[in-house]
């Protein structure tokens, strides 16, 4: 059977494979020209020599290291000439802040909005529910979201 999505472990381990490179994202910060031309200056070769390990001119090496710069640069090219100075490349996309913390505010806000479009249905009926009533309904419609974060994502006319 297909896992359909992260279990609340699965998020567990990426939070905190994530704070440990949050504590040192310093150490991520690009280089001034960029990693490639920051790897191939350390290692005193040219852009001529690197070209030539590429099969491509030393320009085309310009070109390469403008676009990483520029963040136009394919992960492909990015790797062949890591390879070719004897480097790999990773690469990460770093959530500003914990999954958990933002299921759980995505959760919250659903919830509300869910409750009110209920609170008002009941309000139009004459049954119109406690402030505890209401605030009960987000607990327990907050709980079933985290339980199905797929449902997070997809409330009419949100972006």
């Amino acid at each position: 059977m297909r896992k359909r999505g992260a279990s609340a472990l699965d998020r567990k381990q990426l939070d905190g494979r994530y704070a440990r490179l949050r504590a040192d994202v310093g150490l991520m910060q690009v280089p001034r020209g960029g990693w490639l031309r920051a790897l191939r200056s350390a290692l005193g070769m040219r852009q001529r020599d690197l070209g030539s390990r590429l099969g491509v001119s030393a320009q085309a090496v310009g070109q390469l290291e403008a676009r990483e710069v520029e963040g136009t640069v394919t992960l492909g090219a990015l790797r062949d000439a890591a390879h070719a100075m004897g480097a790999e490349v990773f690469y990460v996309v770093l959530p500003e802040a914990p999954v958990a913390a933002t299921l759980d505010e995505r959760a919250e806000a659903v919830a509300r909005v869910l409750a009110r479009q209920v609170h008002h249905s009941m309000r139009i009926e004459d049954q119109e529910t406690s402030e505890s009533e209401r605030l009960d309904r987000i607990r327990e419609l907050k709980q079933t979201l985290l339980r199905t974060p797929s449902m997070l994502w997809t409330l009419p006319g949100d972006t």
